[in-house]
């Protein structure tokens, strides 16, 4: 900004307007990659003619580069705004007017469209199978793919998972569907359809998966479906879970998106917690919050500029920010939220600056991805405030926020739809986040986390009892029982590591008694 407001005092006035010139110069400093606008202000007509402006522009414009050319006339007279609009319908553009210097700067904030910044993707890449045969096993942590939705009947695709013993797994799926800003028709369907434990069918089992529809816009959030495997009493902590069949189906129910989509899958282990120590957790918890009471004005907020996704979401703390964002386009924050806290949010935006309709959703997702408080701001020609917003329980064990970590903070600008014509017009937006409530031991000390799960494997995962990691088998042959499980921790309820504590202790009190017996034989013989 300074090189250029530099530049730009560096210029000596000559008193005349080649706007022919200067749209050819211009065109040729912008090159012919990507998309390329050109405003062109004025407050009057070309004075240096030949070349005819109006007649440049549509030189550039049958060249068939991305270039668009829009126009602004300040203070300008009939014989000028004739000239400019000539410019503007010739080059693809807007022509626009301008008064004073707040409606120039208007204009030129209109004008100054840029694309969609893209969700950017994470996680280590896999491919489906395409039967259960060629499936192979994912990992603990989070993987990417691309998938073609199919139209009419669905085709099932495949992977597996492998469970260590006294652990529930969690598997989170996030479809990437977006736009580059215009409304498009679309039915998306993300559904996990079964999950089968293949080793052992009475070992565990799978609570009803949850199916996402995807056919609305960035205001709507990124919502996920998942999936679940449990051990859910005793007789199941420690069975046999080294080959769970995920059967999954990606399709569009209209059979309208017919490009490939992202899509992420997350696979957590969470810790099976022992009946005494969740009955503690739940007799101390607090059933409902509330309403946030507290105030939350928005004054002097800091500039930032948020991920586009939950995989480079910008780390924050409780204050005041200020962002930037397009129709079709994601904004992530997270902030590290503890047992007996809640994150609350106030957000507010000006009027529309492209003069639309427009809708900012916002919302917190948990730590694995589910939505926990969602809402949305519609506004035109009025700026908008939501008031504070937030979850409507402290985030504690057994509730419907069952986890600590790191939650999200996102907005989602909503599509523009048919009848306006500007999707790439910045909207600028302020947001408080404040933390309410005190931290607390109200869950186990378990924290899901998002990093990449290690690479696909032919085999089931096996666990290692000693520090809890999981690696791939080399051969089922040379580990032999090894296939099955050791436990991840020898701490919780007891650990996997109690009936080798108890064998050893026996076999200490064994050479004890020993001991004694030898000593009392010894001495009635010496008698």
């Amino acid at each position: 900004k300074q090189e250029f407001g530099s530049a730009i005092d560096g210029l000596t006035p000559k008193g005349y307007t080649p706007m022919g010139n200067a749209l050819r110069k211009a065109a040729e400093e912008l090159g012919n990659e990507g998309e390329r606008s050109i405003i062109l202000v004025s407050d009057g007509i070309d004075t240096c003619a030949p070349p005819e402006v109006c007649d440049v522009a549509k030189e550039l414009a049958g060249q068939g580069v991305d270039l668009t050319i829009h126009t602004v006339g300040f203070k300008a007279d009939e014989e000028a705004r004739a000239e400019l609009e000539c410019i503007a319908e010739a080059g693809g553009g807007q022509f626009l007017e301008a008064a004073d210097s707040a409606s120039l700067a208007e204009s030129l904030k209109f004008l100054a469209q840029r694309g969609v910044e893209k969700y950017e993707t994470g996680g280590t890449e896999f491919e489906f199978a395409d039967s259960p045969e060629d499936a192979k096993w994912l990992g603990e942590g989070q993987y990417q793919t691309t998938v073609t939705p199919d139209g009419g009947t669905p085709t099932d695709r495949y992977f597996r998972i492998s469970v260590p013993p006294r652990h529930n797994a969690r598997m989170v799926f996030t479809p990437v569907w977006q736009t580059e800003g215009m409304w498009e028709k679309g039915h998306l369907k993300i559904d996990p359809v079964e999950v089968t434990n293949e080793g052992d069918e009475e070992c565990g089992w799978f609570p009803v998966t949850h199916t996402e529809f995807v056919s609305s816009g960035p205001d709507y959030g990124v919502d996920s479906a998942n999936a679940s495997v449990e051990r859910h009493d005793k007789d199941d902590l420690e069975c046999d879970m080294s080959d769970i069949l995920v059967k999954m189906q990606v399709s569009d129910v209209e059979e309208e998106v017919t490009e490939d989509i992202a899509l992420e899958v997350s696979v957590f282990y969470e810790p099976v917690i022992g009946k005494e120590q969740e009955s503690e957790w739940t007799d101390g918890r607090v059933t409902s919050a509330g309403e946030y009471l507290g105030e939350m004005p928005i004054k002097d907020p800091q500039p930032i500029s948020g991920g586009t996704s939950f995989n480079n979401a910008v780390e924050i703390t409780e204050g005041t920010y200020s962002d930037n964002i397009v129709p079709g386009e994601f904004r992530f924050f997270k902030i590290p939220v503890d047992y007996g806290q809640r994150p609350v949010m106030n957000v507010k935006t000006p009027a529309s600056v492209a003069h639309n309709a427009d809708s900012l959703g916002y919302g917190i997702y948990d730590p694995l991805r589910n939505e926990v408080a969602g809402f949305r701001l519609n506004f035109f020609q009025d700026d908008a405030e939501s008031g504070p917003e937030t979850l409507g329980q402290y985030v504690w064990h057994g509730t419907n926020t069952p986890y600590q970590g790191e939650y999200y903070v996102w907005f989602g600008m909503g599509w523009v739809h048919e009848g306006y014509d500007v999707a790439g017009v910045e909207q600028p937006f302020e947001f408080e986040v404040v933390m309410d409530g005190e931290p607390a031991n109200g869950g186990p000390d378990w924290t899901p986390t998002h990093e990449d799960g290690p690479e696909p494997s032919d085999e089931p995962i096996k666990f290692d009892a000693a520090d809890g990691e999981a690696t791939t088998s080399v051969s089922q042959e040379e580990n032999g029982d090894d296939q099955e499980v050791n436990a991840a921790s020898d701490e919780q309820d007891g650990g996997f590591g109690l009936v080798p504590t108890l064998l050893g202790g026996l076999l200490v009190l064994l050479l004890i008694a020993a001991a004694v017996v030898f000593f009392i034989v010894r001495k009635q013989r010496g008698n």
